[in-house]
């Protein structure tokens, strides 16, 4: 079978470059005492992680308001994106990257 064909009777899928998480499941988080995040507890499973990046997000004030501090972080299994509802005080997971 010649490389990079698929298999017969398999349709062939790209690969998965990243995971968009439709309910934005809630996630327990660690962080160390100047507040920075330093693992993520989700599935089961705990991922100590770095920080990349690090922004806020403030939207539709006026009508429901969303206020988020997003971080991208890495770990030994994952690249993901996760974000800390401001006004609800909780942290979720929104994309996992392959």
């Amino acid at each position: 079978m010649a490389v990079g064909r698929p298999r017969r009777g398999r349709r062939h899928e790209p690969p998965t470059v990243t995971r968009l998480l439709r309910e934005h499941p809630r996630i327990d988080v660690e962080l160390d005492d100047t507040g920075r995040l330093t693992a993520i507890l989700w599935n089961g499973r705990r991922e100590a992680v770095d920080v990349c990046n690090r922004w806020r997000v403030e939207e539709a004030w006026w009508r429901d308001p969303i206020a988020r501090d997003y971080v991208k972080v890495v770990g030994e299994r994952w690249l993901a994106l996760v974000y800390l509802d401001r006004i609800a005080g909780t942290w979720h997971l929104e994309r996992l990257y392959d």
